[in-house]
């Protein structure tokens, strides 16, 4: 059989028709193929031919250890067969790729989410995989695939060994497995256990998370050194959109001692569980639009909203007016008004505090931690804790417009002369200052190590977040409403710019030498024009972006929901009034509120009207999704909440 082509080009048990080959290890080659008799397309792992025999019992090995494990974050083996003396068997064909697909992890919260996700669904089939006494030894990114919805399954078990065989292996000195991924005792041969592989994880998580392992060096043996006597470096220093209860995780995975790691694969599924929570209350409603990467989307909106009711009224002391919006975090909420307070009201609509400031907040707030910072048309930045005690403030030298973006240590923000200040977040300093083309009334947005703004001049600028430099930037339109940003795939993103006088751009970006850079062979992914002016934000969900139109020629705005890749048309819908409000997407719904009072939700798939109410004031703020509640800040001062009162 020709060594090149392998079984390409077989017909394998008259039903497998083998195509190219997908990889190959020392002991075996993975091929696609089709399977006649289900009509679906399959992996086929088969050993190479001539294999000594200890090879051979290994391969076995894997494929009854494979048999005996269900679990739907485990490879499953569909058939065994055989052909001119190669063993083969057919799993799932994979074509996700590795988990290292999933990062490194940007500014998106949606992409944090999912990630996360994904690492609990791992940490509990290794739980599993544990449960039935077996040990992987050999977990890496190559050996955790994503399916065709990007969940991971483990696989290659080649190394995987039951505890007596275990115990073999290490009075006979063997040490296997990858150095960038093996714990301090793996590479010691002082015995394995589950908490090895939970270190292994920890590893791979670690290069997800970063786009470098832990430990790198120039041999192997400079590789184990390090996992048996270094700290790993702290995955913020390497990548600061790690938040910290992720990086908590991830350093505690990689303790020395294997007592000083996760319990079980169950209880880091845990951990994880709580470090996503934490980060959806710091980056899905404490920043404005749903995070540093500005998308729109909220993860934790009502069920359904067919019976959303009022629930209780609050009314504040002063207008809420464009750009302002409705922030939370835990169960406090946070807006401004117009007569110079930023106002915390609890979940229960009850007033918490009034945080005073010089002259109108419109600026969204955010927050961070126990504290609110928030910027009033005086040009001041304020961090304040939730008792009213002033940290301190920056005076910047016009209003202040546009949210306060945290990154790195940093509190990013804009103002009406057309700066972007970066303030030290635990002293108030500032380190750097740009100054853009025009005024900026947008919210910077951060990613790929570059902060993002655009101004009124129609220039979109990209600044290097640690040092102030700028990178590049590129004219379009008048620029009001902030961006949005929208993943792409693996270093890529699409960057949705709304023009004033109507057209929208969504500009392709990729990383190049570390920051966000416009992609060489197409910068401009497409334009679209919505013929009105937009001071609402774009809102982006998986494929879709929702822009919603001011109003033309007296009459409502109109929403319009195009495809992310194309511009291409997918619906559209007429609202009773004008929209400055910007649209935020939750649970497959979008959510939109009208300068007449008018407060609907369609569907993102389809456009149709989902529910509809309308009340007597007007509204400018962008809305709040969460925790199962639509919070409304009113023209005239009032919040009001919404719920779905429906017991159907």
């Amino acid at each position: 059989m020709d060594t090149e082509t392998g079984m390409t080009g077989t017909l394998l048990a008259g039903r497998y028709e083998v195509g190219e080959t997908l990889g190959e290890g020392g002991s075996a080659r993975v091929y696609r193929a089709h399977d006649r008799q289900l009509g679906r397309e399959v992996a086929i792992k088969a050993v190479h031919a001539h294999l000594p025999p200890a090879d051979r019992q290994r391969f076995m090995r894997e494929i009854r250890t494979l048999a005996r494990l269900s679990h739907p974050g485990v490879v499953t083996v569909y058939d065994l067969g055989e052909h001119e003396g190669q063993v083969f068997f057919t799993m799932p064909l994979l074509p996700g790729g590795p988990i290292s697909e999933l990062g490194p992890l940007e500014d998106d919260p949606a992409q944090l989410g999912h990630f996360l996700t994904a690492s609990a669904f791992v940490a509990r089939a290794l739980h599993h995989v544990h449960g039935a006494g077996l040990i992987h030894r050999d977990l890496t990114p190559g050996n955790i695939l994503l399916d065709a919805s990007l969940n991971p399954r483990i696989m290659d078990f080649g190394l995987v060994a039951l505890s007596e065989y275990s115990r073999q292996l290490t009075r006979s000195g063997v040490t296997l497995g990858t150095p960038q991924y093996m714990a301090p005792e793996q590479a010691r041969g002082v015995g394995v256990g589950p908490a090895s592989d939970l270190y292994a994880l920890g590893a791979v998580l670690y290069r997800v998370a970063c786009g470098s392992p832990p430990f790198v060096g120039d041999s192997d043996q400079s590789v184990l050194y390090q996992h048996v006597y270094d700290a790993p470096p702290d995955p913020r220093d390497l990548n600061p959109a790690i938040p910290t209860g992720l990086a908590q995780v991830l350093l505690g995975l990689l303790s020395k001692k294997p007592e000083q790691r996760p319990m079980s694969g169950e209880a880091l599924a845990q951990q994880l569980g709580l470090a996503q929570q934490e980060a959806l209350a710091t980056t899905g409603r404490g920043q404005y639009r749903g995070g540093r990467g500005r998308s729109g989307e909220q993860h934790d909106g009502p069920i359904s909203a067919a019976g959303l009711q009022p629930v209780w009224s609050s009314q504040l002391p002063g207008e809420v007016t464009w750009p302002s919006a409705v922030l939370g975090q835990g169960g406090l909420l946070a807006v401004g008004t117009r007569s110079g307070q930023l106002c915390l009201v609890s979940g229960n609509g009850a007033m918490q505090g009034q945080l005073r400031a010089g002259d109108e907040v419109t600026a969204p707030p955010t927050f961070h931690g126990e504290s609110v910072l928030y910027g009033a048309w005086d040009g001041t930045l304020r961090r304040s804790t939730f008792a009213g005690e002033e940290l301190w403030s920056h005076k910047t030298r016009a209003e202040i417009t546009g949210a306060a973006t945290v990154w790195a240590g940093r509190a990013l923000t804009t103002s009406r002369d057309g700066h972007l200040h970066a303030v030290n977040l635990y002293t108030g300093e500032l380190e750097w200052a740009y100054r853009a083309a025009g005024p900026i009334a947008a919210s910077p947005l951060i990613w790929g190590g570059a902060a993002v703004v655009a101004d009124e001049e129609g220039w979109v600028h990209a600044i290097d977040a640690a040092s102030g430099a700028q990178l590049w930037r590129v004219q379009l339109q008048t620029v009001h409403a902030t961006p949005a940003l929208a993943r792409l795939g693996r270093g890529e993103a699409a960057l949705i710019v709304g023009c004033w006088p109507g057209e929208v751009h969504a500009l392709h970006l990729n990383v190049q030498n570390g920051h966000a850079g416009l992609h060489p062979a197409e910068g401009l992914l497409w334009t679209y024009d919505v013929e009105d002016e937009l001071w609402a934000a774009p809102a982006v969900s998986g494929d879709t972006v929702v822009l919603a139109g001011w109003g033309a020629s007296g009459l409502g705005g109109r929403v319009r929901a195009v495809t992310l890749r194309g511009g291409d048309d997918l619906w559209e819908r007429q609202l009773g009034g004008r929209v400055t409000a910007s649209p935020v997407i939750s649970g497959g719904l979008v959510y939109l509120a009208t300068e007449a009072g008018e407060l609907c939700a369609l569907s993102l798939a389809t456009g149709a009207l989902v529910w509809q109410t309308r009340e007597a004031v007007g509204i400018q703020a962008t809305p709040l999704v969460s925790a199962g509640t639509l919070y409304v800040a009113f023209m005239d001062g009032t919040l009001k909440a919404y719920r779905n009162l429906d017991k159907r």
